[in-house]
């Protein structure tokens, strides 16, 4: 297609695109970049013309056209699923019946599929299960007892499209409105062919109008959208009752998964699927067990249990600790007791495990204020008081469920951000059913932010230190996170957000030269010499000049790899064994080439299954092997808990720690203390 634009290349020939769908009656046309393509020729181009056409097999070896193949088969893949059944749209296959509904919480199963191809020419389906969460009731149904808001998001039931609610019109969806020339039942009657859709609603509801993610807008009847909703929004009671839904463990998830997927496949016409493939033998990978390290705790202590490993040697670098406690007025008086019992609690397993804790009362300094400290703008007057005159150290806040919000937001940007004061906050509900395990992560929290270093590795890894890159993203901000891991025994010595804001998920060479000279000088000031080599784990996607960064390297003499660690890889790893059936376990790894997938955690079957991270070896000179098991070892440096992470720190550390920054928690010089853990 010819282009008229150059910076509106994507959108012109997405609306091309549409266009050609609906002249010619078939969704099974797609574009990238400058190209359309199509299983069938495309007869009827209306005003669109084009510079040339070819009907030919597609070119495996040029990235653009691999890229339209994989659209167009997962287009085919959406367009040939039964739409009473599944809706499909934007890489998920979505039930529209729901396994379960809860107090008007309707949970549907997610099939998400991605395609790729090499440059062999080889394609491969990937997918995973999921759940999405959304309102049992239509948009219509809510908007009668007001139960949506303009600005909600909102999912349309058949098509698994996402919007944005954006106005209630006076127009009904029998009335022809502008954006369609038409009514909303004509056109899904007439142009859609989806009379199914229209035929048994009620002429006189309104028409909504929906915001888009390239900010058009879409007229809709409302009886045909549900209201989307997040995990974290749902009520208590139901999580509860339906996590036997969402949280499968890896035989159920598996035999769903494998049987559903056939199922989808199956309707296509233009690929066939073999079980066996599914094999990664048949793919090519090789199958690897990783070992956990051992971990150097105090007293000369070595072992892999970190609880153990604790109570019987301490942390491997103690010293005393004094904390200040700032408690929500109310409870001093009527939870006193429990507090005082819980503190002594604190500091005996404190001391058992090396770190003499001193509990610093200071409740005098703001207990008879006359102001509510449930007012935010009163409350945050107060924290600046405090932060000048009293609490200039590693603070215990404890409060009530109904307040915590408000005072974390609060607390963290004006004692954390402001004040470089770091704080550690426990609920008294918590607090009150608190055993050793709530006990000792309480305390490691901490330790984190205290410079005390609860445990080291007892065995060196392959480069002398770690860079974790992360760019973060909220509210239309973006900043680029940096945690240095410096050293073979993965303790983390450096912990500095970027005070740089990035265009996007690239970071640019400005900063990338920044991280670098940071780095290189914390490793000279605990090491007295210069890091041989240096290995960048990036989150997520690789987007930066490496070219440059070749130059800025080779100028300082020092070797690197960069390694791409992606958290959400649309895949499951899995293992069947002839009794137990499909089971995950800890340091499983499947490799190929530069290319590898880890599971770093083993949760309980009532928690789910494993997620698998996705491992990619961008530039470098180490062996993929020693890559995958630092990345492995460095998963059980998480020191501020006693739960191992999934993501190695280096990852984990830059993702929390930007994402502190962007919310204004975090000093721009944090000095020791990991305020974000």
């Amino acid at each position: 297609m010819p282009v008229r634009n150059v910076f509106e290349q994507h959108n012109e020939n997405g609306q091309a695109c549409s266009a050609l769908r609906r002249l010619n009656k078939t969704h099974v046309i797609d574009f990238y970049e400058q190209f359309i393509a199509s299983w069938e020729p495309i007869k009827d181009w209306g005003d669109y013309t084009f510079t040339n056409h070819e009907c030919r097999p597609i070119n495996p070896s040029i990235p653009t056209e691999r890229t339209i193949l994989e659209r167009l088969i997962l287009r085919k893949l959406e367009n040939v699923q039964p739409r009473n059944e599944i809706a499909a749209g934007s890489r998920k296959f979505t039930w529209l019946k729901a396994e379960k509904v809860v107090q008007g919480v309707s949970i549907h199963r997610v099939i998400q599929v991605d395609v790729t191809i090499n440059i062999r020419g080889t394609i491969t389906i990937g997918f995973d299960l999921n759940h999405s969460f959304r309102t049992n009731e239509s948009i219509y149904d809510l908007m009668k007892s007001n139960a949506i808001v303009i600005g909600e998001r909102v999912v349309d039931k058949y098509n698994n499209l996402h919007y944005q609610l954006e106005e209630v019109s006076e127009a009904t969806i029998s009335d022809v409105i502008p954006e369609l020339n038409q009514s909303v039942i004509d056109y899904f009657v007439k142009e859609r062919k989806q009379a199914w859709k229209v035929e048994k609603l009620d002429p006189k509801m309104p028409v909504v109008y929906l915001k888009m993610n390239n900010g058009l807008r879409a007229a809709y009847a409302p009886a045909m959208l549900q209201k989307e909703l997040t995990f974290e929004s749902l009520p208590t009671a139901v999580v509860r009752q339906t996590s036997d839904v969402y949280k499968q463990n890896a035989n159920q998830k598996i035999k769903i998964l494998l049987e559903e997927i056939q199922k989808i496949l199956a309707r296509n016409d233009k690929l066939t699927f073999s079980k066996s493939k599914m094999l990664v033998q048949q793919n090519g990978y090789d199958v690897k067990q990783l070992l956990n390290p051992n971990l150097a705790f105090g007293k000369g202590i070595i072992q892999s249990q970190l609880k153990s490993g604790l109570d019987k040697g301490g942390v491997v670098a103690p010293q005393p600790l004094s904390i200040n406690l700032l408690v929500y007025p109310e409870l001093i008086d009527m939870k006193l007791d429990a507090i005082t019992a819980f503190n002594e609690k604190l500091s005996a397993l404190s001391y058992k495990w090396g770190v003499p804790l001193s509990i610093m009362k200071k409740s005098g300094a703001y207990r008879n204020k006359t102001i509510d400290f449930t007012n935010p703008h009163q409350f945050a007057v107060l924290l600046k008081e405090l932060t000048k005159s009293s609490f200039q150290e590693l603070t215990l806040v404890i409060i009530t469920e109904k307040i915590a919000g408000m005072w974390y937001d609060a607390i963290k940007k004006e004692f954390g951000g402001n004040a470089a004061v770091p704080t550690q906050f426990i609920t008294m509900e918590t607090l009150q059913k608190a055993d050793d395990y709530v006990i000792g992560n309480l305390l490691l929290g901490l330790y984190s932010k205290s410079g005390i270093q609860p445990w080291v590795l007892s065995s060196s890894l392959s480069s002398d230190c770690f860079i974790g890159l992360d760019v973060s993203h909220e509210a239309g901000r973006h900043s680029a996170g940096i945690v240095q891991v410096v050293g073979k025994d993965g303790r983390v010595l450096s912990s500095r957000a970027s005070t740089s804001s990035e265009a996007g998920e690239k970071i640019r060479h400005e900063t990338m030269c920044q991280i670098v000279y940071s780095a290189l000088d914390q490793y000279q000031s605990h090491y007295n010499e210069k890091p041989r080599h240096i290995t960048f784990h990036r989150d997520g996607f690789c987007r930066e000049d490496l070219n440059s960064l070749d130059e800025v390297m080779n100028s300082l003499d020092v070797g690197y790899d960069m390694v791409e660690i992606i958290k959400k890889t649309n895949r499951r790893m899995a293992l069947h064994v002839d009794k137990q059936g499909w089971e995950t376990k800890s340091g499983l790894c499947y490799v190929k080439d530069n290319l590898a997938y880890l599971i770093a955690t083993n949760p309980h079957p009532r928690v789910g299954t494993a997620q698998p991270i996705k491992i990619v070896k961008k530039k470098g000179s180490l062996p993929m092997e020693a890559i995958i098991q630092d990345i492995y070892n460095l998963s059980f440096m998480h020191i501020g808990s006693l739960l191992k992470s999934r993501l190695p720190i280096t990852t984990h550390y830059a993702d929390l720690s930007s994402t502190f920054f962007n919310r204004q928690w975090l000093p721009i010089d944090s000095g020791d203390a990991l305020h974000f853990v």
